[in-house]
């Protein structure tokens, strides 16, 4: 389900947390590979950070209070937000009912608790983020690699605006 939103997604962006890095080194070459693969943008909370390579090309750089304004504006404006393994902490949503309207949220965290805690999500995935990112992969590459090459580089031009 979650490979289908990421093949329709017009301003899709991949938030990445803690949980990225605690499930291995293996978890972070996932990502890559998924980011790289799809060019979706990507921004990490504080605990997230090193998941994926700051000088990657698609990297927005940390979001929250303390981050960037690049990596917020990503989030507020997206249509798809997928969540890997970060918690929604209130220095990353700031005011929950003005956290990234109309986007459609997937989850994906080890701790089912998480799930719903602070932001409802439309998509839970329970699970270790490294063994969903290996299932995501093998969907999406077995679909063909689609996503949606037009609109994703509008969103590129709006983001690096």
């Amino acid at each position: 389900q979650l490979v289908e939103l990421m093949e329709k997604a017009e301003r899709p962006i991949i938030y990445t947390g803690g949980g990225v890095i605690n499930s291995g080194t293996g978890a972070s070459q996932l990502l890559r590979e998924l980011v790289d693969g799809t060019g979706f943008p990507v921004t990490s909370t504080l605990m997230g950070l090193g998941a994926y390579p700051a000088s990657g090309r698609n990297w927005l750089g940390m979001l929250g209070m303390h981050g960037l304004y690049e990596a917020n504006l990503a989030m507020h404006g997206c249509d798809l937000m997928i969540n890997m393994g970060a918690r929604f902490d209130d220095r990353i949503t700031g005011r929950v009912s003005d956290f990234s309207p109309g986007s459609i949220k997937a989850h994906v965290d080890i701790d089912p608790s998480s799930i719903n805690k602070v932001i409802h999500v439309d998509l839970p995935i329970v699970g270790d983020v490294g063994h969903v990112l290996e299932d995501m992969l093998k969907v999406w590459k077995s679909r063909g690699r689609k996503v949606n090459s037009a609109a994703l580089g509008k969103w590129w031009e709006k983001i690096e605006g």
